[in-house]
């Protein structure tokens, strides 16, 4: 999941836009429940359009839906599914995360758990350098697979092979950045419209080469030295996902000092309402939610909204979701962090532009 598909499903907009989301199993025999489940969640959806549609309109999306089910090979699943319809457009999406069993339909599709995967840095690559051979691996949390497409494994050309490894000459050390520096312009092709961490393994000496030819130090959030590039992309997931929680507990803490200095200024706001409103108005820079936060509300004739208890028809089925959109498309960032970490700010905040 990148942030083309993400811009591509925000860009979908109109009353219904229809989301099916569920948790799968990927081993049997438990994925013997991903077809009875996501059967049950159309019966939802199907249950909640005909309190608004004909029985024609509601055939229509219906179908549609079933349709991308037909589609699922449903013992082959990730960790998630998603299932995206509106009048004029239907796409299935296997996820690499678990989410929360749900139908949204609204104006906009839902697409929260994606935006929280994209930007919370739970996915994100390791590039494994030697100088025979340079990997790239895809982690989710702890879960590694090896990529082999857009040019990975790199494998180094013959007048390579001809150095004397222990030749240390400025010729050779040349030749090893050149090669490098190939595998860093590949790997630049994955961050064209993402902006997923990397973690470089290799020894001491390819790691300083590679950081002489990389241009993308901005993504890097660790060189772990060692020779790796015989290890499985299983056992390297493993050993290196403590680090990486790590870091990115320490970079969302980060978030959460810069909006306390906001909170002290008085640049900053809280609760769905509130943030709904600046967001509208493209006053956020940077919006922190916590990651089960979900918010249905009443869209006023002023453009305000109102979070209700209880579902209504024209509602917003989640304004969090909706804000999370706004932001992004304003050129914001937003931010998830655990439960209780924004518990004075009603699990909601941003910091302001102005």
């Amino acid at each position: 999941m990148n942030q083309i598909v993400l811009n591509k499903l925000m860009k979908e907009q109109g009353y219904p836009c229809i989301s099916v989301l569920l948790s799968t199993y990927r081993t049997a025999p438990e994925y013997h429940q991903n077809e009875i489940l996501l059967k049950k969640l159309i019966g939802d959806a199907e249950e909640r359009l005909e309190k608004e549609f004909s029985k024609r309109e509601t055939q229509f999306y219906v179908d549609k839906l079933k349709g991308l089910a037909e589609k699922v090979d449903k013992s082959r699943t990730l960790d998630g599914l998603a299932l995206f319809v509106n009048n004029n457009f239907a796409t299935i999406i296997d996820l690499p995360f678990p989410v929360n069993n749900r139908v949204v339909i609204d104006r906009t599709f839902a697409t929260r758990d994606i935006i929280m995967n994209v930007n919370r840095g739970i996915r994100y690559y390791v590039l494994v350098l030697s100088i025979e051979k340079i990997r790239l691996i895809q982690c989710n949390r702890d879960e590694a697979s090896e990529i082999e497409q857009n040019e990975f494994p790199i494998y180094s050309n013959l007048d390579f092979y001809d150095l004397n490894p222990s030749d240390l000459s400025k010729e050779r050390a040349k030749k090893v950045k050149e090669f490098f520096a190939r595998a860093s312009r590949a790997l630049k092709e994955y961050y064209n419209n993402e902006q997923q961490s990397l973690v470089v393994m290799g020894v001491e000496k390819n790691l300083g080469f590679f950081k002489e030819v990389t241009d993308l130090d901005k993504h890097i959030i660790a060189f772990i030295e060692g020779s790796y590039i015989n290890t499985s992309a299983h056992d390297i997931g493993k050993k290196i996902w403590p680090l990486v929680e790590e870091k990115m507990s320490d970079e969302r803490n980060k978030f959460i000092d810069e909006l306390e200095k906001a909170h002290n200024t008085g640049n900053y706001t809280a609760n769905i309402s509130n943030v709904w409103r600046f967001a509208k108005e493209g006053r956020v820079s940077l919006l922190l939610v916590e990651e089960n936060y979900h918010q249905s509300c009443r869209h006023n004739e002023d453009n305000s909204i109102t979070p209700i208890d209880k579902p209504e028809k024209g509602m917003i089925d989640d304004a969090v979701d909706e804000a999370a959109e706004i932001v992004i498309d304003k050129g914001g960032k937003v931010v998830f962090v655990d439960d209780g970490l924004l518990k004075d700010y009603n699990r909601i905040a941003a910091v302001l532009r102005y």
